[in-house]
């Protein structure tokens, strides 16, 4: 198989991840904070590991800050749930996934929320940062902004962005779902209040693992309440991080090998680069093909390895059924972010055709693809 589906979950995953993964499953492994023996001790390593090692990642000096759970939407529904209180005042882009705007939506009915969002360019998705800067002056309560976006890649300017709603004296939420692991983020250095992450994606790891950085614990309350190992003999939730944020048994198997990834992207640079370069020569080739059209990339800096496109020839069902025949994995329709299609104009197209090459792609497997393309023209002429 041809993976081109990473936006989606990444594969093939770092090296050496299934042996960390039945490692921890094989050797004696306990509930970690709950136990003195071994086993439980081994996991409270693991955890302790990981806090730090993404600490490390993000540049946080306090790895406390860093909480881990099933992932970036459950990050992003405890931090919109957990924050926003009836009739505060909400700010967003127009090229959210739906998990930022499906608990917005949910909160603006049952806590009549008021939702604004400012506009982004409909040629490549870059946010509006004049119009961005004048919903600032209106103070709203909190700015939900993706990192970059999951339909054609566009990275926002986050640091940017930060710097603006830190001096508004507003507090900022980024999901970085998508750019964790592939751009700079540095949430305590720039000043982001929140930032939820996904293991999955950039960041190599397994599914059902994630996160979010909290710059202030105080300020949201828990989606979850539970057992932590800690402080047993209140009923009351606990008050300290991470403790507060993490209750129940956590996912020890999955995030040893969320653990095992970070350690491999801590020491990628390389590979990263390697994986620039043949993603911009993909787009290269992509542009000089007849009968598609690249969805929202001008040329020029400032995108992930996600890349959209539409056919002209044929239908958007009709290549997607293709390119599967040829056993080439891509994704097409809206991929859950409706919103970031109506700012490209291609909601009524039914979405476009996602192309999103992995760290380990090859160009063997790039230029297969762009033949794979070419053949499809050529049997939608004949036909």
């Amino acid at each position: 198989m041809i993976y081109l589906d990473n936006a989606a979950t990444s594969w093939p995953k770092a090296p050496g991840l299934a042996a960390a993964l039945a490692e921890a499953v094989e050797t004696p492994m306990g509930n970690p904070g709950r136990s003195s023996h071994e086993a439980g001790i081994s996991a409270d390593r693991i955890l302790f590991e990981l806090r730090e090692t993404m600490a490390e990642l993000l540049k946080v000096n306090d790895s406390s800050t860093i909480i881990f759970n099933s992932g970036a939407t459950e990050s992003l529904n405890t931090v919109l749930s957990g924050f926003l209180k009836p009739g505060m005042k909400v700010l967003t882009s127009s090229m959210e996934h739906n998990s930022v705007m499906r608990p917005l939506m949910h909160l603006q009915d049952q806590r009549n929320l008021q939702l604004r969002r400012f506009p982004s360019d409909s040629l490549s998705g870059y946010p509006d940062l004049k119009q961005f800067s004048k919903e600032l002056q209106d103070h709203p309560d909190l700015v939900v902004v993706t990192a970059a976006s999951n339909v054609n890649g566009v990275i926002f300017p986050i640091e940017e962005m930060a710097h603006l709603t830190r001096k508004a004296g507003v507090p900022l939420c980024v999901d970085a779902a998508q750019g964790g692991g592939e751009i700079p983020l540095y949430p305590e250095r720039w000043g982001i209040d929140f930032l939820c992450f996904a293991g999955h994606k950039g960041l190599l790891g397994p599914g059902g693992t994630g996160g979010f950085y909290i710059k202030d614990y105080q300020c949201i309350d828990p989606l979850i309440r539970g057992g932590t190992g800690s402080r047993s003999k209140e009923e009351e939730q606990p008050e300290t991080i991470p403790d507060k944020f993490e209750s129940g048994t956590p996912n020890i198997p999955g995030l040893a090998g969320l653990l095992h990834s970070l350690k491999f992207l801590l020491h990628s640079e390389e590979i990263r680069t390697e994986a620039e370069l043949k993603t911009l020569k993909f787009i290269e080739d992509l542009r000089e093909l007849d009968g598609f059209r690249l969805i929202g990339r001008p040329s020029g800096p400032g995108f992930t390895r996600v890349i959209s496109l539409l056919p002209t020839l044929g239908t958007l069902t009709e290549l997607t059924a293709y390119l599967n025949s040829k056993n080439i994995a891509v994704r097409s329709g809206l991929q859950c972010a409706p919103s970031a299609h109506k700012t490209l104009m291609t909601f009524h197209s039914g979405g476009t055709l996602r192309l999103s090459p992995g760290l380990f792609t090859t160009n063997e497997e790039l230029d297969e693809t762009i033949l794979t393309l070419k053949e499809y023209i050529w049997q939608i002429q004949k036909n």
